[in-house]
């Protein structure tokens, strides 16, 4: 027997978070295409392990000055976060206008332009689709646009004591600091598919992929 605690999140739910690596990765590769046209290289993204906290902690991690994307998963009724720090959305839209990409505006002007709001506009767009592929080996879902932040704080359907999975990638590209981006889950959206998460094998939508072998093949 053990002590239960009412109210307290069993943290062990998602065991070692497999499967949600494997989405995390394939979410690394899909977005490279999408800050391409912007950056003129392919960056190099990688995804760190998934980590548990409370948002509160997450908040106190991060600059309040960020875009705080909040999106819908109706298949698992619940939201997620999508937050890009405010120097990688500087450094896209310097880029992407015909700006300098060594020297790029990280100043904490504590609000984002009419351009930088339209460029944060293309890369989530795109953002949501990319990670709409990597899921859709677990779940058959789409992330669906609730509203647009500038302020992590003002994330409302989140409360500070909550536990969330925060999934971080970090994007290395030429003569440049890296810069980062975060994907948030709280732990009641992930809850319905703890079993699946946990499993090593992913094959619902597994396909054959000829192409790839025919490709290799010929080489």
């Amino acid at each position: 027997m053990r002590e239960l605690k009412f109210g307290s999140e069993d943290l062990s739910l998602l065991g070692d978070y497999y499967a949600l690596r494997l989405i995390n990765e394939k979410i690394a590769r899909y977005v490279r295409s999408v800050f391409l046209p912007m950056l003129r290289v392919l960056p190099r993204i990688s995804s760190f392990p998934p980590e548990v906290k409370s948002f509160d902690e997450y908040t106190s991690d991060c600059d309040t000055f960020a875009s705080v994307t909040n999106s819908r998963i109706e298949e698992l009724r619940g939201n997620c976060l999508l937050v890009i720090q405010s120097p990688f959305i500087s450094h896209l839209t310097n880029s992407y206008y015909g700006g300098s990409k060594v020297q790029s505006l990280f100043e904490n002007q504590g609000e984002f332009t009419a351009t930088e709001n339209r460029i944060i506009e293309i890369i989530t767009d795109g953002m949501l689709l990319s990670m709409q592929s990597a899921w859709k080996d677990l779940v058959d879902t789409k992330f669906e646009i609730q509203s647009r932040e500038e302020n992590i704080q003002l994330i409302s359907f989140v409360d500070g004591d909550d536990t969330v999975i925060v999934c971080s990638f970090m994007v290395q590209m030429p003569q440049h600091d890296p810069v980062s981006f975060d994907i948030v889950y709280p732990l009641q959206t992930l809850k319905p598919i703890s079993s699946q998460l946990r499993s090593r094998v992913q094959n619902k939508y597994a396909v054959d992929d000829r192409t790839w072998k025919e490709r290799l093949q010929n080489a």
